[in-house]
């Protein structure tokens, strides 16, 4: 499966079982050193927590990833963990899970279904996204004609952002690579042909929720 959703939102969950209690925590980042300093403050909130059990996955064929059982039985933490996000096509997605003991052992599968259980909750909670092949173009115009390309970009679902306001507007405007030549007529429809886009940037741009098994 390509990795193709990540999160639009942090994401969170709590389960108890046997007394045991699992926080889960799902959040966007956008490189491994993110997911360290997240995790390196999840530690911070819950010191007294007994594990802190993660997996990331990152770039755009999830070639950097990484998963810990942080000292639960091998392979009943963090693997899991990973194979929720691997399984569902995320990307840029970190996905952790701490656990306050509650004394008594859950043995190995009913810890595999604990961290599965409370990381499904937390992904399911960050309203997982799709990511849609887009193109982004930066332009300069009248503030007239910002609000009207603003106005259509509210109604299409495009993406105005980044605007700097001076003497005229600055602004980039992301949408749907399949929406290029409608974006390209309205720019030039709406400004008598004055403003016409070119050299877009490709990127991706969130779509729809989706749901995860």
């Amino acid at each position: 499966m390509n990795p193709n959703i990540t999160l639009s939102k942090e994401g969170d969950s709590r389960i108890e079982i046997k007394r045991s209690v699992f926080i889960g925590k799902s959040i966007h980042i956008s490189s491994p050193e993110e997911a360290a300093e997240i995790l390196a403050s999840e530690r911070k909130k819950y010191p007294d927590a007994r594990h802190i059990c993660y997996a990331w996955v990152t770039g755009g064929d999830n070639s950097r990833q990484k998963s810990s059982d942080d000292g639960e039985p091998q392979g009943t933490a963090g693997q899991p963990l990973l194979e929720l996000l691997t399984s569902n096509g995320f990307t840029d997605s970190l996905v952790c899970v701490t656990r306050y003991f509650g004394g008594t052992l859950l043995g190995t599968g009913g810890l595999r279904r604990a961290y599965s259980e409370s990381g499904r909750l937390a992904l399911i909670s960050g309203e997982p996204v799709r990511l849609i092949p887009a193109l982004k173009w930066t332009l300069t115009c009248s503030y007239p004609l910002f609000e009207m390309i603003s106005r259509r970009a509210a109604q299409s679902g495009w993406t105005a952002d980044n605007i700097e306001y001076g003497q005229d507007v600055k602004f980039d405007v992301s949408v749907p690579v399949e929406s290029e030549a409608e974006f390209i007529r309205v720019c030039q429809d709406l400004s008598g042909g004055t403003v016409v886009p070119s050299d877009p940037e490709n990127l991706f741009m969130k779509g729809g929720t989706v749901a995860i098994s």
